[in-house]
């Protein structure tokens, strides 16, 4: 089994633990992973031949990365796995939240994940999103890239109780027309927060890219929008 999955398995079970199995087998609770890149699997498979075998086909596919827990607990709702890069865990949150709106099903698991891989930090590297000092020094004048990390997230949402996640808005668009394939849109930004409503709390979240193209679009997309002071979330790129 492919690590990345094994700690989705183990994370989303974890999330899901209040409820056991036998009451969601065959119950349409849907499951919405982000995951962006390679998996671990992939990136070795392409290093070490193997006798080609139905474990070899499809333990590094990011679309067994979900099928695989709807399988094992019997979910019966929809299952898909997102890349949109460093947004994809916040998109799986949208697209969940939208299928419990649309009543295609009454409870959903979210989760994101990312494991590090060699070939993905050698062309990040190379493009210049790494941190040479090591350390994310978000919307500081320091800041020269981000540093990468991995991990597992998971929370499960549901319209028959009051107890789990409540999720205030969601939106999702795309830069379209900017200064590279991989710079943000300062103008698309600020739409999207207009969009999620993203104003109706005291602080607001923010991607932190941690590099001096990123992080100046980010926050005058974020004043432009709010005249009232407000708290920004720092959230240093570690995935």
């Amino acid at each position: 089994m492919d690590p990345m999955a094994m700690l989705v398995l183990e994370t989303t079970y974890g999330a899901l633990s209040s409820t056991s199995r036998a009451d969601l087998a065959n119950k349409p609770v849907g499951f919405f992973l982000g995951s962006c890149g390679w998996t671990v699997g992939q990136e070795n498979a392409s290093k070490i031949p193997k006798a080609v075998s139905v474990y070899s086909g499809t333990s590094g596919a990011l679309s067994v990365l979900s099928g695989r827990l709807s399988y094992t607990l019997g979910l019966t709702g929809p299952c898909q796995t997102t890349d949109t890069a460093c947004s994809s865990s916040l998109v799986a949150a949208h697209q969940a939240v939208s299928a419990l709106r649309l009543g295609e099903s009454p409870a959903a698991a979210v989760a994101g994940v990312g494991m590090l891989t060699v070939a993905v930090s050698v062309a990040f590297s190379a493009a210049g999103m790494l941190s040479a000092l090591g350390r994310c020094h978000t919307f500081d004048r320091r800041a020269d890239g981000y540093c990468r990390g991995e991990g597992c997230g998971a929370f499960y949402f549901s319209t028959e109780s009051a107890d789990d996640v409540t999720v205030a808005g969601t939106a999702v668009q795309q830069d379209g027309p900017s200064a590279s394939l991989t710079a943000p849109n300062g103008t698309s930004q600020q739409r999207l927060i207009e969009a999620g409503k993203a104003g109706s709390g005291p602080s607001l979240e923010a991607h932190g890219t941690g590099t001096a193209l990123g992080d100046p679009i980010e926050v005058r997309g974020f004043f432009s929008i709010f005249s009232h002071n407000f708290c920004v979330i720092i959230g240093g790129r570690r995935d």
